[in-house]
């Protein structure tokens, strides 16, 4: 998802970008719990997507500057430095990294503010979108797209950032009757993926 963070702030092109909250664990544990069950409001939970997602919102309301930066950094510390986002310890080095108000960051993490926002964005995308995982794009026109990319040198190039969108923007707005498109390599990718990614590391 940094690549999508690099052509928000390049302000290049003709594509804006908007993020939204979606907790992949509600889709995914859902059917393990009672009927009615909302991840956000299960304390006990070991949730590793809520932390980072209220994180996030609670940069939000410092400024979209704010949000940018920090949601960069939070990125690049679970990706790169294979950090455990969950940690409160660690979203808070990653705030002040980013620069943002840090007495303000705690208040807003200790009581929640964004659980709100993460709340009614995830159940909007679901109930009017259909959106099931991430990342998912969504256009002006056309239907979302869901999409998986491998890491490369592409990633290091703003052109290749607005390139890939514009073919996105097309498979979804010209070809809407390509549901799917798959790669022999892909389950491959998608296992080396999860073995690098998981668990997180402390």
């Amino acid at each position: 998802m940094e690549w999508l963070e690099r052509l928000k702030k390049s302000g290049n092109g003709d594509l804006e970008v908007t993020y939204k909250p979606f907790v992949l664990e509600q889709e995914n544990f859902a059917s393990r719990h009672e009927p009615g069950w909302k991840i956000w409001e299960d304390k006990l939970f070991p949730s590793r997507d809520v932390p980072p997602l209220l994180a996030a919102q609670c940069a939000a309301r410092q400024g979209e500057e704010a949000f940018l930066n920090y949601n960069q950094l939070l990125f690049r510390a679970r990706h790169q430095k294979e950090l455990d986002i969950t940690n409160q310890l660690i979203l808070l080095d990653v705030a002040r990294e980013a620069g943002l108000d840090l007495e303000r960051f705690s208040e807003d993490i200790r009581t929640r503010a964004g659980v709100e926002e993460v709340a009614v964005r995830h159940e909007e995308a679901v109930a009017e979108h259909g959106i099931f995982g991430v990342p998912t794009l969504f256009f002006n026109r056309g239907a979302p797209v869901f999409v998986k990319l491998e890491e490369g040198d592409w990633e290091k190039s703003p052109e290749a950032d607005q390139d890939l969108l514009r073919e996105l923007r097309s498979v979804s707005e010209r070809q809407p009757y390509i549901l799917e498109i798959k790669q022999p390599e892909s389950a491959k990718l998608a296992e080396q993926s999860a073995k690098k990614y998981q668990p997180y590391k402390g």
